[in-house]
């Protein structure tokens, strides 16, 4: 814990293909319709900003029905990845989302990271082709960044079984497609206002389902 609250906090306009061990906290603008993969998971695309910018999200399966529009969320352990020319945000292997309150929370959503961007296709490729050459069989290593692996097929639980607000855990996955023309624009909305502490604290890494 001590070393997450020291961990250097990124912010939205500072990120770029192939970022790693993110910190980052932003408040969750809109959550598309979920779509479904061959193999069954549902997959949410979502809108998330801060006070510099916005992004796109990728959540699934159940951390996608328990995130909401207006939480206000830390991530830990984050990366950002190009998926068909979008740069795109993702919880790892072993990140974590922290919902931290809800609404009140300054947030602009442009520059929108998430639109096609020459300057970071360039680098996605560049990433790419590192990937391949530090590779010891020259195999390609580097595409992880575009086709991260599946989800894990559960969310960390409270004693009750239903997850409180606290800390939701997603494993890599592989984004879907942003929605044509991208997310409908907003007008800034939101205020400046305080955090609330986290009440919930998940309690070791058992499965289940959401409480009805």
């Amino acid at each position: 814990m001590a070393n997450e609250r020291e961990q250097k906090m990124t912010l939205i306009k500072e990120l770029r293909p192939g970022m790693k061990n993110l910190q980052i906290i932003f408040i969750v603008l809109d959550i598309d319709k979920p779509t479904k993969t061959k193999d069954g998971h549902e997959v949410r695309s979502c809108k998330v900003a801060d006070k510099t910018g916005c992004i796109n999200m990728s959540l699934w399966d159940e951390l996608g029905e328990i995130v909401q529009s207006g939480d206000i969320i830390r991530l830990t352990k984050g990366y950002s990845s190009m998926y068909r020319n979008h740069l795109t945000l993702y919880s790892g292997q072993a990140g974590k989302l922290q919902k931290v309150g809800e609404y009140c929370m300054i947030f602009s959503e442009t520059p929108n990271l998430s639109e096609p961007n020459p300057e970071f296709i360039a680098q996605s490729k560049i990433n790419l082709q590192d990937g391949r050459s530090n590779s010891p069989t020259g195999n390609n290593q580097g595409l992880a960044q575009q086709a991260p692996n599946k989800p894990s097929n559960g969310v960390r639980m409270g004693n009750s079984g239903v997850p409180p607000s606290g800390n939701m855990d997603q494993q890599h996955q592989r984004p879907p497609t942003p929605p044509p023309g991208g997310f409908p624009h907003q007008a800034i909305r939101g205020g400046r206002g305080h955090m609330p502490s986290n009440r919930g604290a998940f309690s070791g890494r058992s499965r289940g389902r959401r409480g009805r």
